[in-house]
């Protein structure tokens, strides 16, 4: 079978950018995430007006606007089709809408401090996850700015019975990409962990295992273990224990809801050191896709 198969196509990738020194790591990635699908690249860059009624002001966001556009110039990156956006008013929102009529397939934003409303994930994709059902992947806040993106080669896939499918699906095509040993995570919440749930909790590793292509093997070392406790801890747990680079976790955000993340998610988002794809589940993404579009 072959193996492009497997994959999940990144063709529209939307890249938040700030502005700041973060913001080099950040672009990178979404760089290098183009390039490997031969996909484009929309960088863009929300600014209040309120911080652009000086010249000063102006020149500050241009000049740094610059050096990002430089960055995608330089070698390895020159032959990646970028579009640059500028638009004007809040980041969550802007974003958002400019993700909808993009029909984006992944959105990258930087690693954000905690923040009481929203938990830990940030304001802006926080909102994506809510109002466009897109995935997306966010970077940590890193001291190395000038590095190049490392190869994901320890992925860990928390899943759970509702979300299962489509987050192992995108953990499986990471897996592929680059080759690296993945981690299936399933875990039940103590309050579920009992003898009445025992044949489901089988069941689901079972029906886990079974969607796993057969050759899947060939590419990836795949691991497979089942915990009882608190969804967050235990994955916050794993991920330390394997050192790992890439977290992917579902997200329980509905439209127009002022629900969370999910326990799971948020606590993946703790984890400073780890990139952390968020797939919202399929019918979060069915419920947005029927919004209508700004």
């Amino acid at each position: 079978m072959n193996r492009a198969m497997n994959r999940v196509l990144f063709q529209r990738v939307v890249c938040a950018v700030d502005l700041s020194d973060q913001s080099a790591p950040v672009l990178r990635r979404a760089l290098e995430l183009v390039q490997l699908h031969g996909g484009e690249l929309f960088v863009v860059h929300v600014t209040n007006e309120r911080l652009e009624s000086t010249e000063s002001a102006k020149r500050s966001v241009t000049d740094a606007f610059s050096a990002m556009r430089r960055l995608a110039d330089a070698e390895p990156y020159h032959t990646v089709p970028v579009r640059w956006i500028m638009a004007y008013g809040s980041p969550a929102i802007e974003l958002a809408r400019f993700i909808r009529q993009a029909n984006a397939d992944l959105a990258v934003v930087g690693g954000a401090l905690p923040r009481l409303s929203t938990g830990v994930v940030g304001t802006v994709a926080h909102a994506i996850l809510r109002t466009t059902g897109c995935p997306v992947l966010v970077s940590p806040r890193t001291l190395d700015n000038d590095a190049s993106p490392k190869p994901h080669q320890e992925i860990l896939c928390g899943v759970s019975s509702e979300l299962s499918t489509s987050t192992l699906r995108y953990a499986l095509s990471f897996a592929q990409e680059y080759e690296s040993r993945l981690t299936i995570l399933n875990v039940e919440a103590r309050d579920q962990a009992n003898a009445v749930d025992d044949g489901r909790i089988t069941s689901d590793v079972e029906r886990l295992r079974a969607a796993i292509p057969d050759e899947a093997r060939a590419w990836s070392v795949i691991d497979q273990r089942l915990a009882n406790g608190e969804p967050a801890e235990e994955l916050v747990k794993a991920a330390r224990e394997l050192a790992t680079d890439l977290v992917i976790v579902g997200s329980t955000a509905a439209p127009n809801s002022d629900g969370g993340l999910g326990s799971v998610a948020l606590g993946a988002l703790t984890l400073t050191k780890a990139n952390v794809l968020i797939v919202p589940a399929a019918g979060v993404r069915r419920e947005n896709e029927a919004l209508p579009t700004a």
